[in-house]
């Protein structure tokens, strides 16, 4: 007898608790993918682990994407984070971790600046 949930027919007695992708949710998942849509966000929508992503998607044929951020991201990313906003705040902006950021910006030869409060913040509160 088949197991099935909500989203779909269940693993046999699994260590832990898998989803079956019908072909048009798994092809709908890569769309998501390719149509760049962050993982964890293909993860949440679908229900599945956000490392199964990349399997799915190259077991349907598509290409993986390139980590991090192009270059005219990486140049909009530096203009930002120079006129003050954050890793965070640039990050937000592009859609991307701030950590994605931090390594565009070393990458690219930007210095980063110490954490802590802001220039203009100290500026004020003194």
């Amino acid at each position: 007898m088949e197991r099935h949930d909500t989203r779909g027919s269940v693993a046999k007695n699994p260590a832990k608790s898998q989803t079956r992708l019908s072909p048009e949710r798994r092809a709908q998942l890569v769309i998501d993918y390719e149509a760049g849509m962050p993982v964890s966000a293909i993860a949440s929508m679908h229900r599945v682990h956000r490392g199964s992503i990349p399997k799915l998607v190259l077991s349907a044929g598509g290409s993986l994407r390139v980590p991090g951020l192009n270059e005219d991201e990486r140049v909009r990313a530096k203009e930002l984070y120079e006129a003050g906003h954050t890793l965070e705040e640039v990050g937000r902006m592009l859609g991307v971790d701030a950590k994605t950021v931090r390594n565009a910006l070393v990458k690219s030869g930007c210095v980063i600046r110490p954490r802590g409060r802001r220039r203009d913040n100290a500026k004020s509160m003194s």
